[in-house]
């Protein structure tokens, strides 16, 4: 029995399967962490704080005592009929300085951890609502041929890109599968966020990567 939910906090059991499709049972999703409601507005606080937090900032403009140029005043103060200026180097000439520009500085910004780990609920609990989330018994592939995930991706109905989550180190064979193929990326359950299973419409986790995600969510926050 697999059924989808609906944002009422209540258990999901799904099926686990593998890469060759072999039943391995069932498996209880808690509700509390896959089954909550969604709020677009906490995920698009949560997409922004990730974005902004990676952004480099290092685009830089040069003030006045920054740009190449003469320091001698370019004519005398009074008598020509002409603005009075006292260097060439300003705003308002050609190669001159930029005023109130870019300096390299972090865009990133706070967030308080409960929003954070909401984000990350509500991401998963979404991708379980739409069926989009598969639980395997484990990740391991035959060999590192690409053609294995690559077979197993077209069998696929309705997917375009595919995050596969583990529990700990990603398997070294499983990395060689994937490397070449651009719509199929590979996390441990660590590294998890919002941005990247919004980024992929079909999210595949092992039964490990479930059960720490679980414990890291029930994990009480350190203030």
């Amino acid at each position: 029995m697999y059924y989808y939910g609906a944002g009422l906090y209540e258990d999901l059991v799904v099926p686990v399967t593998n890469f060759h499709n072999e039943d391995h049972g069932l498996m209880v999703l808690a509700g509390d962490v896959f089954d909550v409601p969604i709020r677009k507005d906490i995920i698009h606080r949560v997409v922004r704080w990730q974005l902004a937090k990676r952004q480099q900032g290092t685009h830089s403009t040069k003030t006045i005592s920054e740009v190449s140029g003469t320091g001698r005043k370019p004519w005398q103060q009074k008598g020509l009929g002409r603005a009075r200026h006292g260097s060439l180097r300003g705003p308002q000439f050609r190669g001159g300085a930029t005023m109130h520009g870019p300096k390299p500085r972090s865009h990133a910004f706070k967030l308080n951890k409960k929003v954070r780990r909401l984000g990350l609920k509500i991401a998963l609990s979404a991708r379980a609502a739409e069926g989009k989330l598969l639980v395997f018994e484990d990740l391991e592939v035959p060999t590192h041929k690409t053609k294995n995930i690559v077979n197993y991706v077209n069998q696929m109905e309705n997917t375009k890109k595919l995050l596969l989550v583990d529990g700990g180190p990603i398997n070294e064979k499983l990395k060689l599968a994937t490397q070449n193929l651009h719509y199929v990326n590979v996390l441990p359950s660590i590294g998890l966020n919002v941005y990247s299973i919004l980024q992929h419409d079909t999210l595949v986790m092992s039964r490990d990567a479930v059960n720490r995600i679980v414990e890291r969510m029930h994990t009480p926050i350190n203030r």
